[in-house]
This record gives C-alpha cells, sequence and structure tokens, in this order.
C-alpha cells in the first residue's frame, strides 16, 4: 500500500485528528468513498446487463459439457476485446497485486490505467472470464480519487489518501461493510509499519459512506451468499478438522501462486502482441468454456450448484473442476484478462471442500467448506482479519472459530509465497 511518499507523510499533510481541518479531510473524504460506490454500482450494472443479453439462455451452470458454439464465439471476441484494449492503452498484464506494488511506489494511480482496467475488466466478466471484479475496480476507483484530489492541486500525500479513499468507498459498498477496506490496509501494511490513523480513519469514513449510498441505492447487504446444509453448531473436534482443512487450503494456495508465475512466464514473451494473446485467451476459455462450463465466472453461482448437488457429482469431477479453474484463472490472467482472484478462489477452496467431505463424511460440509475456502483465500490475499469478516458474512457466525483455526493454518503455511510477479522482459511498446 502506500509508501513513505504518502502514509508517513500524511501526518505532514494534516494537523492532528482533534482539529477543523481534519474533520474538512473526513467530509472531503466521505464523497471520494461515496463515488466510489456509485463507480461499483455502474459497473456491476453494465456487467449484469451485459451478461443477460450474452448469455442468454445459455446453461452454463450445466455439470455436463454444453456443446454450444456461442461458448466459444463468446470467449473469443472477449479475447478480442481484451487485447484491443490493452493494445490501445498500451496497458501492461498486473493482477490486482502487482498494481498496488505500482502505488505503493508511486502513492497514485493514473488515469490511464484506471480507464483501461474499468472496460478491460468488465469486457473480461462479461464474457466469462473466472475473475471476479475487486481489481479492476480498486484501480480504476482509486484512479478517480487520485483524479479528483490533482484536480484539487492537493499535496501529493493527500492525493494517495483520496485514492485509498476511493476504493475504501468502493470495499465498503462491496463487503457491505465500513471495515473490510480498512482492514486490508492495516494487514498488507503490518509489517513495513506504513499506516498512521490519519489514513486508517479517513478510510473508514470513506468505505462507510460508500456503503451507505450502495445500501440507499440497493437496500440490501451481502449476506447469505451460499446455502449450506445444515451445521449441528459447534464441537471442539470442528478446531481439529480446521488445522488440517486449513493446511490443505493454504498447499492449494501455494500451488496456485506457482502456477500462475509459472504461467505468466510461459506468456510473457507475447505480451507485446496482446491482440493475438487476447485471441489465444478467449480461445482457450472457449473450450473450457463447453467441456467444463461449471469453471467460467467468478464461482459464486457455480460453487452454489456443487453444494447443491454434491451427492451426485462424482470424486474425479471435482478434482479436475479444481485443477481446471486453477488452470484457466492463471491463463486468463497470463493472456491480458483483468479481474480479481479473491472470489474465484471460493470457489477452488468450496469445491476442495466438498472432496473433503465426500472423502471423510464424518467431518460437516459446513465446516469443510469454510475451513478450505479460508486457507485457500488468506494465501492469495494476505489478508486473515478482514477475510475472517468477509467469510463470517458469507458463512454462519457459528463456523467463526473453526474459520480463524483455518485462517492461521493458511496463513503461517503459505507466508513465503506472494503473488506478485517479477517481470524478466522489458516489454516492448508497440
Amino acid at each position: 500500500m502506500p509508501g513513505d511518499v504518502s502514509s508517513t507523510r500524511i501526518d505532514e499533510a494534516t494537523d492532528s485528528l482533534n482539529t477543523k481541518k481534519f474533520y474538512l479531510l473526513l467530509l472531503f473524504v466521505s464523497v471520494i468513498g461515496a463515488i466510489g460506490a456509485l463507480m461499483m454500482i455502474v459497473f456491476f450494472f453494465l456487467e449484469d446487463l451485459f451478461t443477460a443479453i450474452v448469455w442468454n439462455d445459455i446453461p452454463v451452470d450445466s455439470l455436463s459439457p454444453v456443446f454450444n458454439p456461442w461458448i466459444l464465439v463468446i470467449c473469443i471476441l472477449g479475447g478480442l476485446g481484451v487485447g484491443l484494449i490493452r493494445h490501445y492503452f498500451k496497458g501492461e498484464i498486473a493482477i490486482m497485486a502487482e498494481d498496488l506494488v505500482e502505488f505503493d511506489r508511486e502513492g497514485r494511480f493514473s488515469l490511464k490505467r484506471g480507464i483501461e482496467l474499468f472496460f478491460r475488466g468488465l469486457v473480461s466478466l462479461v464474457c466469462g472470464a473466472p475473475l471476479g471484479p475487486e481489481a479492476p475496480l480498486t484501480v480504476s476507483t482509486g484512479a478517480a480519487g487520485t483524479l479528483i484530489a490533482e484536480k484539487a492541486r492537493m499535496p501529493p500525500p493527500l492525493v494517495t489518501l483520496a485514492s485509498l479513499s476511493a476504493f475504501s468507498g468502493f470495499f465498503g459498498a462491496f463487503l457491505t461493510s465500513p471495515f473490510g477496506g480498512a482492514l486490508i490496509l492495516i494487514e498488507v501494511t503490518l509489517e513495513k509499519g506504513k499506516m498512521t490513523w490519519k489514513a486508517i480513519l479517513p478510510s473508514i469514513v470513506a468505505a462507510t459512506a460508500g456503503f451507505a449510498v450502495y445500501f440507499l441505492l440497493s437496500g440490501t447487504f451481502m449476506s447469505g451468499m451460499f446455502t449450506v446444509p445444515p451445521y449441528g453448531g459447534f464441537k471442539n473436534i470442528d478446531l481439529v478438522y480446521a488445522i488440517f482443512l486449513g493446511l490443505l487450503g493454504g498447499v492449494t494456495g501455494i500451488f496456485f501462486i506457482i502456477l500462475y508465475k509459472k504461467m505468466r512466464g510461459i506468456f510473457e514473451p507475447w505480451e507485446n502482441r496482446p491482440v493475438l494473446l487476447g485471441l489465444l485467451g478467449g480461445l482457450g476459455l472457449g473450450i473450457a468454456g463447453i467441456l467444463l462450463p461449471l469453471t467460467l465466472f467468478m464461482g459464486g453461482e457455480q460453487l452454489q450448484v456443487l453444494i447443491n448437488n454434491y451427492l451426485e457429482v462424482s470424486l474425479l469431477m471435482l478434482l479436475v473442476l479444481i485443477v481446471v479453474k486453477i488452470l484457466l484463472i492463471t491463463f486468463s490472467f497470463s493472456t491480458g484478462f483483468a479481474g480479481g482472484y479473491i472470489f474465484p478462489g471460493f470457489f477452488i477452496g468450496g469445491t476442495l471442500g466438498i472432496l473433503v467431505f465426500k472423502l471423510f463424511p464424518f467431518i460437516p460440509l459446513a465446516v469443510c467448506l469454510v475451513c478450505v475456502i479460508s486457507g485457500v483465500s488468506v494465501a492469495l490475499l494476505r489478508s486473515p482479519i478482514a477475510l475472517a469478516m468477509i467469510i463470517a458474512i458469507v458463512f454462519e457466525p457459528q463456523l467463526v472459530p473453526a474459520m480463524a483455526i483455518a485462517l492461521v493454518m493458511g496463513f503461517v503455511v503459505s507466508y513465503r509465497y506472494s503473488l506478485p510477479y517479477t517481470r524478466k522482459i522489458s516489454r516492448k511498446e508497440g
């Protein structure tokens, strides 16, 4: 997150907390946070609209292959669109962790990058890429905050704070909580000790404003995303299960990270040919979508299909879905599709949890799901407290103790691994 150019100098750019100037700053960031939430609402509206038009009656939630040529056409056209956007903006391939490294160095998001990722992310998600919206929206909302602060001729530390506030507003709306974005900021920068209350408090205010705007317009909270078989209540043995399930999830997350870096290395020499790379990505996405349609899209609805039909799905099918989903996510990133990996990680962890349950049916299915999801997610997004809040909202609160153990085990086992990719070849523009 923000480096010395931003967070440490926020203390220099603002007076103490209990001053009129700081209260005016909180008012400013609340407006910025609301803008971040509005941008998310627009993004989701466009995504839902175009997805409904493009996919229409194609049964993408099928457990069996769907031999519909339109799947291939949609995915290839989507890959073409992704490639053309990258070509026009001369945009580099980078996941959210890598864009945040850039933000750490620069203290701002560029407007060009924000516009590019808004549209590239939208095209990616509409054409079925197995990614989430959080990465493009983090950069695009952050770029809006940067633009507003720079137009207002604010000093660099407050430009950074405005960027933080904009994507905190998005996270506040996306997670329907004022604290998710702030917790991610705190945890990601914990070891470097960069965050100060003068950065955290405005981000909480911005996230609260974003949440308020979202609730005002939608009237809904993010809760009960998945319906699972009834959980019989907490038992001490569940904490023992959580140790091993969290380790399994963490190891799966390590496999994802290693494969992502290997996949990026394979396709990096082609990154200066964005249209060709996008078409190749669309072709691979379309073939996977025809043979295994559940591997398309973010994975929330697809995981619910597996939960509803867990008795009918074979062990081999579950294993294939896990491996192909990881391959498809890393392949999509490496060929230029833009998106996030938090909620796709839920699909990977949830599918693996069902597989574990079928092998060891004495472990409650809900415990398998939550604990493996926790282990996978914390390996990919190194923010255990924020993830605990998100998963607790999505699943039953009774599962929180087991989830906490799984998060710790997943975090510990994957501690030496991280997602940012070190570029080996300087990309040639053209």
